[in-house]
């Protein structure tokens, strides 16, 4: 107990320390003065605050949680900060509380906002394959943080407010699975080019050179939000019950 206890003493440091203009954890951020914006590392913490939430019963953290979006998310669903021209699946990341928070709040900005933000996955640019850009930016190109930061938030949509077709999101892990695995060793490579012109990446393949521990990580917990999310069926099963048992989560984590 001891180590919750530190653990929440240390959690609850920084949100003291924190504001929606001003993040600690944001190290990059305060780094460069850039301006309070939306992004997928306030994302990540705030996803996990609502963690810490439900784990210790604590109704301050998901008043922070409430506090921090209600600031960004405006009436009609907009979001201070986001940039819709970027087309980076970065920015959807931090969306996915906004299921949680519509559903204990009821304040309807915040499922205009997950409306907002599902449209702008519809209009992301596709490979010619169907997978996601990563941003405008870079063309053509799969990352495997993509997956982290796009498909938990597609899922959960689904989930809440869509009509449970959940078959391009299982569709573009498996292209993900058939392009960027390493098949001697089980990793998967950090960047896949469908064009194959990227300066980084191997002409004839279009994956990048090297693995990133990171990156795998960013797509390990993917899987493992997407494995919640799902319901069971068809689709789920297409991801982790094939290959007598050797599913794509587990193969993911045996390599690694």
């Amino acid at each position: 107990m001891g180590r919750y206890q530190d653990i929440d003493r240390y959690v609850v440091s920084l949100i003291e320390q924190s504001s929606p203009e001003r993040t600690v954890w944001n190290v990059e951020k305060l780094r460069d003065g850039i301006p309070a914006n939306w992004n997928y590392v306030d994302g990540c913490m705030m996803n996990a605050l609502l963690s810490m939430a439900r784990i210790t019963g604590e109704s301050r953290y998901f008043r922070f949680v409430d506090s921090f979006i209600d600031s960004f998310v405006l009436e009609d669903g907009s979001i201070r900060g986001y940039k819709p021209d970027a087309h980076t699946l970065d920015d959807i990341n931090e969306g996915r509380v906004l299921f949680e928070l519509y559903e204990k709040t009821g304040k309807e900005k915040y499922k205009k906002a997950a409306d907002f933000l599902k449209q702008r996955l519809l209009e992301q640019p596709r490979t010619w394959e169907g997978s996601f850009w990563h941003k405008q930016i870079y063309p053509n190109q799969v990352w495997l943080d993509g997956v982290y930061m796009a498909q938990p938030f597609a899922a959960l949509y689904e989930k809440y407010f869509g009509s449970g077709d959940y078959a391009d999101i299982v569709r573009q892990v498996e292209i993900v699975r058939a392009r960027m695995r390493d098949e001697k060793t089980g990793l998967y490579y950090h960047g896949y080019d469908a064009s194959k012109t990227a300066f980084w990446c191997d002409q004839e393949t279009g994956l990048s050179r090297c693995f990133w521990l990171r990156a795998i990580g960013w797509f390990s917990v993917a899987l493992a939000d997407l494995a919640e999310i799902l319901p069971n069926g068809s689709e789920r099963d297409k991801m982790w019950i094939r290959r007598a048992g050797k599913a794509i989560i587990r193969r993911a984590a045996e390599a690694a």
